[in-house]
């Protein structure tokens, strides 16, 4: 009888031993967006779990039959019978309640800051399409990059542009990533929009310090950006109105819960509201996105995406009016594809991913027999895979992965033709063949209660020629936990940029030459520490955040004064190297739920540049050293229908190198005298401050309404500050004396847009 009590209890430890694993994924049944932290409870086995950010969990059950019961805040609590016996992959869905979506916002962004503040993530800042369209700006038109700009650390270029200056680096420090691939030019309309249709954005991710070991290639930061990526259940359309641009999206499933494709377009129709006037504007940009989902098991999801947009200028200066004159155009655009491979194992996943991107611009010049025209070009191919492991010990996650990528440039051509060929011949600069790869690892851990540790290693090689450079690339991020509501964090990591773009004026243009690393010209490196203090808010459903930093770069790429890159087709040879340092203090407070929602953020932060032959081989302030920078977002739902929006925004001036006197000397044909200028240490004064105000709102049809409308008005610079954008210098013409102008840019814009849904 001992023997049969021992056996069967033997026995009931080994089957209750053998485990198996149950993983889900969590979406909303209407649009198939996954739901971020629902609350999974498991009978009769009376376990529960939630899931994590991206819908998906995890959980050890007995074999046998179960009942799964999926509920989240504003959606009907759904009830799945299901019999498990061995490991399996499932998806689950939920159907939204009505009556109670306005608590969905409160209860999943409660669990998104608590997740936000365990984690070892610092320097990162998570912003959604209703954050982008929410906020007023120029036009109407709903615009990644000016979100952005209102975030700590990112400073932005002139009044208007999309120029992204982080923590003291250059505009071409930022790695721009839409779905994997690089975008080398983010703007259009000269800089006053970017390229992100905001109808096809799920997500954007801005890493400003504490990288993660996958990514690399830039100093300053990462611009992950996302498109859509579910599959829906009908067929979904909207289209959007504004005084700049219109906009057309798309979607339709074509295999229920199996595949699905969506197409976006966006043009600007400036150049044709002027000619219903008899006025001429020869310019318009347009965007076309499109991707096809599939999802052929439920472990497996490819997506295969497509981008193209273009900027076109193509003017006639015809004064005669015999249709002969001056022709001039420009042309500009990017375009790339992607392949993205997810697939979910056990335990494991991998992610892989393929691209070809490119970006072209020319600008061409014609009269008669003679022309110029000028053109770069750069265009990559490559791939990215990484294997990522959830479920180690001591809630520990690995990720390993690599990635390479072929680049080919070039940099600056210019073919004149007719007499002017005489003046200006052709010429290019050598084509450059570079090729770009890494490899990483990162590990993350916690070792203790209190105490989580994330450290990686990438390293990082680029072949140019018979030139090859590489660089170990370490990653360190600690969490310390003080109480379930604050925490402390402290990273550093190591950066190295293998691509440089080059520019001779003082902010990006389309025209702007990216360089790789040659014999001469060595890989910029940096290396960045930064300590934060973050504190969750329950009573507000907000969240605060402060942080200090501080980042030395090495073999910055600068150029000798007076260098012309436009025509100049050996610029390698006017390029120079220094060094630069940048340090300051961040703080944000942010609300991302309720009625009242919107954030509040502040920058104080100092920018130095030294090179051996500028400045006598002196510190001077960088260009985009703006001392403060700081904005107020207020979005406030007064009504079910109704929203309105503010934003006020200040920055300190940027700087700019005066001319304080002149000297006089003998011309060199001794016929007479040349003035010659003195200049102030460089970048020693700035212009003036800048501020403005922005306010909108929003008025939306009655909801759960098959088809939707939202009207949206509201004023750009409300109360009429042209802020400046540069700098004119002038001569008296009695005295002689210099005058210094700083022209603003826009007044009080008002703007309106309307948009439908169904």
């Amino acid at each position: 009888m001992k023997e049969l009590t021992v056996l069967f209890l033997f026995i009931s430890c080994v089957s209750f031993a053998q485990k198996v694993t149950l993983k889900g994924t969590i979406k909303e049944k209407a649009t198939s967006q996954s739901l971020p932290l629902a609350h999974v409870l498991v009978l009769p086995d009376s376990l529960s779990t939630v899931a994590d950010s991206k819908g998906v969990f995890t959980i050890s059950l007995q074999p046998g039959n179960k009942t799964i019961i999926i509920s989240y805040v504003g959606y009907s609590t759904a009830r799945h019978n299901v019999r498990v016996m061995r490991d399996v992959t499932m998806d689950f869905s939920l159907q939204t309640s009505i009556s109670e979506l306005d608590e969905v916002i409160v209860n999943s962004t409660r669990f998104l800051n608590e997740d936000m503040l365990k984690s070892t993530r610092t320097s990162t800042n998570k912003i959604t399409s209703e954050d982008i369209g929410a906020i007023p700006v120029l036009g109407g038109e709903a615009d990644v990059i000016k979100t952005l700009q209102l975030l700590p650390g990112t400073v932005r270029g002139v009044e208007g542009s999309s120029d992204l200056f982080v923590r003291g680096g250059a505009a071409d420090q930022n790695l721009v990533l839409l779905d994997g691939a690089a975008v080398y030019n983010t703007s259009h309309l000269f800089g006053f929009l970017s390229v992100f249709n905001p109808d096809v954005i799920s997500e954007v991710e801005a890493i400003n310090g504490g990288f993660p070991a996958q990514y690399g290639g830039r100093l300053s930061s990462i611009l992950n950006v996302r498109t859509r990526n579910t599959i829906p259940e009908r067929t979904h359309a909207s289209a959007d109105i504004g005084l700049i641009a219109s906009r057309l999206f798309i979607e339709q499933p074509l295999m229920k819960d199996k595949a699905s494709i969506w197409l976006s377009g966006r043009r600007t129709y400036i150049d044709q509201v002027v000619k219903a006037v008899n006025l001429d504007l020869p310019y318009y940009f347009y965007d076309l996105n499109g991707k096809l989902l599939l999802k052929p098991t439920s472990r497996d999801k490819i997506e295969i995406a497509h981008y193209s947009g273009d900027d076109r200028l193509d003017y006639l200066r015809d004064r005669n009016g015999d249709g002969v004159g001056q022709t001039t155009g420009y042309h500009s655009g990017n375009n790339s594809q992607t392949v993205h491979w997810n697939r979910n194992y056990t335990k494991w996943s991998h992610d892989i991913t393929l691209f070809r991107t490119r970006y072209r611009y020319d600008v061409h010049t014609q009269f008669r027999e003679n022309g110029i025209l000028a053109f770069s070009d750069i265009h990559d191919l490559g791939g990215k895979v990484q294997f990522m492991n959830d479920s180690l010990p001591n809630n520990g996650s690995l990720y390993l992965g690599g990635e390479v990528t072929h680049h080919t440039l070039s940099p600056n051509v210019v073919n004149t033709s007719g007499t002017i060929a005489e003046l200006l011949k052709s010429s290019s600069s050598r084509g450059r063949v570079a090729i770009e790869a890494a490899a990483f690892a990162q590990y993350e851990m916690q070792p203790l209660p209190k105490v989580r540790v994330s450290a990686g290693i990438r390293g990082s090689t680029a072949i140019v020629d018979n030139t090859t450079y590489f660089n170990p690339e370490p990653r360190l991020a600690v969490r310390y936990l003080l109480n379930e509501r604050s925490s402390v964090k402290a990273s550093y990591s190591r950066m190295a940029q293998y691509l440089h773009r080059v520019s001779s004026s003082a902010i990006s243009s389309p025209t702007d030459i990216w360089y790789p690393v040659t014999d001469s010209i060595k890989p910029q490196v940096a290396d960045q520490v930064g300590i934060a203090y973050q504190r969750a808010l329950p009573k507000y459903n907000a969240m605060f955040s402060v942080e200090t930093y501080y980042k030395k770069m090495h073999q910055l790429v600068g150029y000798e004064e007076g260098t012309n890159l436009f025509f100049n087709t050996d610029f390698e040879s006017s390029l120079i190297q220094g060094e630069g340092k940048a340090y300051g203090f961040e703080f944000l407070v942010r609300k991302q739920s309720g009625k009242f929602t919107g954030w509040i953020n502040y920058t104080l932060s100092w920018s130095w540049r030294r090179y051996n032959s500028i400045n006598n081989g002196e510190w001077f302030h960088a260009r985009y050293d703006r001392r403060h920078n700081g904005a107020v977002v207020l979005q406030y739902a007064f009504a079910k229908r109704w929203a309105a929006s503010m934003v006020w925004e200040y920055i300190s001036g940027s700087r700019f190198t005066p001319v304080i006197g002149q000297y006089a000397i003998t011309s060199p044909s001794l016929t007479g005298i040349d003035l010659v200028p003195v200049y102030a240490p460089i970048n020693s004064v700035r212009l003036s401050d800048a501020h403005r105000l922005d306010a909108g709102v929003k008025f939306k049809s009655k909801p759960g309404n098959f088809f939707q409308w939202q009207i949206f008005v509201g004023v750009y610079n409300a109360y009429n500050r042209a802020n400046p954008v540069g700098m004119i210098v002038t001569a008296d013409e009695t005295t002689g004396a210099l005058k210094y102008m700083q022209p603003g840019l826009f007044g009080l814009l008002p703007f309106v847009s309307y948009g439908i849904r169904f």
